[in-house]
């Protein structure tokens, strides 16, 4: 890498990469001066601070201190890839108390978390700190308590210049992609669109997954089964195996993406073939021809990585995948316990590895053995192996920091969502270290005449073992085994059978599952697409670009048609952008970059060389986009209207605009939204309340709009949010004086401007702020009411008191 260029930080508004080594001599501090711990977060440094109190400063970085430049690319190609980076806007404030801090420092200790990132974080603080070796200490560890800070103090090491050069190379690749394949998108399709080397494939899983199901077509297939009895209740079930001497099989295709089987009958085709059957069988005996007794061990489940975690908390609470993640990150920074000391309650969330430490290990047999008894502890502690590609081995699964921290003994310093999580995490791992679940099962073959054989499984449950403490989110709601697959009377070899009647059943060929977020992590997991800490950010991008629209209720993920264009013009320009293999491959070459077994210029440049090439082939190939023209008269000019899409969705738009900005909103199937009236009435005008849809999705306003403004949100199930409408409040803005309106976001209440979206000020307030703005707010708003209607005479005619517009107001 250059050399820095010599100039003072506090000027300095952009910097070259760094030289690879920091500099080997920096000013001496004072004798007995404290040693400055430096972490990424606010809430990793409340936590750790009380752990180090003594001798120790710690402060946060707050993120990432530099970062390539928002408004230009900041990579030189010219120059093997040299980035060129600048300060954050955050950066700038708390840059002068680190400074000072670190020159009075006896040692800085850098704390940030242990992956690519975090050694990125910790790079490019000993730059902007001129911190030479001797006064710089690298430290990691797998979770926040007192005995894993300390060890991690007592053996630093310097920074992982391979692990830098891995996110360096990440980096400057997703640079080159965005801000080269982005304007061409722009140009050729529309504003505001943009491509990523994860993203774009994520997409085109999804694209080609929805082709799969609408190209699918549905076959009816029959089965037979058979009631019989051995003499004593109740009677059990029998399935139709063989035919004639030939197999009644069942194809089972398995696919993929989804990790399920797509089962049908490969025997009987129509209704006539499988009644023929059954007048066939029709009088003749049924016999045991075969019984197979046995027992079958099921063992369990390793414990959480980060897709793993992410999968089940969005099979079992349909958690985001982000959500889960800054939920996670909350267990892990730190939770007050109390009168105790604040501690992480897991260990490091962003993982591939089902690692295991070996004192985790002896702990949770202690409880197991204390809660469960000496049954469910193994004789051997259990040892999972990684399959994921490219999973890092020094990292543990994530587990809890401590096995004796129950769900319910700290589920009362919890909120909600991570009493889930931390419940979640907890029986997984105890699950993982305990004992395999017993079966007893019986298959029996019957025959029936000459013909058929017939097969009847059962299957009980002799010993739960694991499944004591947990059991997969699909099992969950399932039927228990005996239910399934039933409880076989003692049958023998010989036995005579009574047949109580024959079922045939039609089924039909199903076409593969939508994907949802926990199976489309799986697919880029299996892939090799991303890594644990890319696949949460690419599900949120995918989505918030309008390229993927995510169900309320089923949260199925359906490509919009925004999608299913920009996918189509890469494969077909860019198709290494899009390839399942040649994106799996730069993550092996980015892994090889971390383990010093490459160079990042190098595979920078061999992936750039034909991104460039393709790039300027596709210039003067692809073709615009073209919106459909319609007969819908624009509403303002009465000009032809135009089918257009944004990350909204689809709308009408005038042929004239920009001159003319009419605009009509569509429904999801290209119909013009239309208000639905409800029967509930507003409270400010007495009008009643419609539905109306907006940009980011239903929500419930006043018919009397313009008039009167009032509006609601909607939850998942339709239903009306109170007191998430705005309201008017006394408080002025202190950037530009107007006045601040109360808001209810996902985190609560806070105040924003009314100038929006001109001032973007906001400033969130507790729970007792907002209900005491929110009493003024009503009170204010009844007394202007009652004023007017006064001076109406009419309190029908009244207008309503000024209410903030709502932005999703059309």
């Amino acid at each position: 890498m250059p050399e820095d260029r010599k100039k003072t930080k506090k000027t300095a508004k952009t910097d070259k990469a760094a030289p690879a080594q920091a500099p080997k001599a920096s000013s001496k501090p004072a004798k007995g001066a404290a040693a400055l711990v430096i972490v990424e977060s606010p809430a990793k440094e409340r936590t750790i601070s009380r752990i180090l109190q003594k001798d120790f400063v710690v402060r946060s970085s707050y993120g990432h201190v530099r970062d390539l430049p928002e408004k230009k690319m900041g990579v030189d190609e010219k120059k093997n890839f040299e980035p060129t980076y600048v300060l954050l806007p955050r950066t700038k404030k708390i840059l002068p108390e680190l400074e000072t801090l670190a020159k009075k420092a006896s040692m800085v200790y850098l704390a940030t978390d242990h992956d690519r990132e975090g050694e990125s974080i910790a790079w490019h603080l000993v730059h902007l700190l001129g911190l030479g070796d001797d006064r710089v200490r690298r430290i990691t560890f797998h979770e926040i308590t007192p005995a894993a800070i300390q060890e991690a103090i007592k053996e630093p090491r310097g920074i992982d210049l391979h692990l830098v050069h891995a996110q360096q190379a990440r980096r400057v690749i997703d640079r080159l992609v965005g801000y080269k394949l982005s304007p061409l998108l722009w140009k050729k399709v529309r504003r505001g669109l943009s491509a990523g080397r994860v993203q774009s494939v994520a997409v085109r899983l999804l694209v080609e997954r929805e082709r799969e199901i609408k190209d699918f077509a549905s076959k009816p297939y029959y089965s037979l089964g058979a009631k019989l009895s051995a003499g004593t209740p109740p009677p059990f079930d029998a399935r139709l195996t063989q035919w004639k001497g030939e197999k009644v099989e069942s194809t089972q295709v398995y696919d993929l993406f989804s990790e399920q089987y797509r089962v049908h009958s490969t025997r009987f085709g129509s209704r006539p073939e499988i009644d023929a059957v059954v007048v066939a069988l029709s009088g003749v005996p049924f016999t045991v021809a075969s019984v197979d007794k046995k027992e079958v061990r099921r063992r369990p489940t390793p414990p959480f990585t980060t897709s793993t975690l992410q999968q089940a908390a969005s099979q079992r609470y349909g958690f985001p995948a982000e959500k889960t993640m800054r939920v996670a990150q909350g267990l892990y920074e730190g939770v007050d316990l109390g009168d105790a000391e604040p501690v992480g309650l897991i260990t490091y969330m962003r993982t591939d590895s089902v690692s295991v430490a070996k004192l985790a290990q002896e702990e949770a047999r202690r409880v197991i053995k204390s809660q469960y008894g000496d049954p469910y502890a193994p004789a051997e502690y259990p040892i999972y192996q990684t399959t994921s590609k490219g999973a890092q081995e020094a990292h543990e699964a994530i587990r809890p920091t401590s096995v004796t921290r129950g769900p319910d003994q700290v589920r009362k310093y919890l909120d909600p969502d991570q009493a889930k999580l931390y419940d979640l995490i907890w029986k997984r791992f105890v699950a993982s270290q305990m004992t395999e679940a017993v079966y007893d099962t019986v298959a029996a073959d019957i025959s029936a005449g000459p013909d058929a054989i017939f097969r009847a499984n059962g299957r009980t449950l002799k010993f739960d073992g694991y499944l004591r403490v947990y059991v997969e989110a699909e099992e969950a709601d399932a039927p228990s085994d005996e239910e399934q697959e039933g409880r076989l009377p003692d049958l023998k070899a010989g036995d005579v059978l009574a047949l109580e009647g024959l079922d045939p059943e039609e089924h039909n060929t199903s076409p593969p599952p939508h994907y949802n977020e926990a199976s489309l992590i799986r697919a880029l997991e299996r892939h090799g697409i991303g890594r644990p800490s890319t696949y949460a950010p690419t599900i949120k991008t995918i989505i918030e670009r309008g390229y993927v629209k995510r169900g309320i209720k089923d949260r199925k993920l359906i490509p919009s048609e925004l999608g299913v264009l920009v996918t189509g013009k890469l494969k077909e320009h860019f198709p290494d952008v899009v390839s399942l293999t040649y994106t799996a491959e730069v993550e092996e070459r980015l892994d090889r970059v971390a383990e010093g077994a490459d160079q990042w210029q190098k595979v920078v440049g061999e992936f750039y060389d034909p991104f460039q090439k393709a790039l300027k082939t596709a210039s003067s190939a692809m073709e615009d986009y073209k919106p459909i023209e319609t007969k819908e008269p624009c509403p303002i000019c009465g000009q032809f209207m135009l089918i257009r899409e944004s990350r909204f969705g689809k709308y009408l738009s005038c042929s004239q605009f920009p001159t003319c900005k009419g605009k009509i909103r569509l429904t999801e199937d290209g119909q013009k939204a239309v208000p639905e009236m409800t029967e509930e009435k507003c409270e400010s005008c007495g009008k009643f309340l419609v539905i109306r849809m907006g940009r980011r999705g239903k929500f419930l306003a006043c018919s009397g709009y313009p008039a009167c403004k009032i509006t609601y949100s909607l939850d998942a199930e339709g239903k009306k949010i109170e007191g998430s409408r705005p309201l008017a409040t006394s408080r002025g803005c202190e950037k530009c004086g107007k006045s601040m309106w109360l808001r209810l976001g996902k985190r609560g209440h806070f105040l924003a401007c009314s100038g929006f979206p001109k001032c973007r000020n906001l400033k969130p307030v507790g729970k007792v702020e907002a209900e005491t703005l929110r009493t003024e707010a009503l009170a204010k708003e009844a007394e202007t009411r009652a004023a007017l209607q006064a001076q109406s005479g009419n309190g029908n005619a009244a207008p309503a008191p000024t209410t903030p517009v709502s932005k999703s107001q059309p």
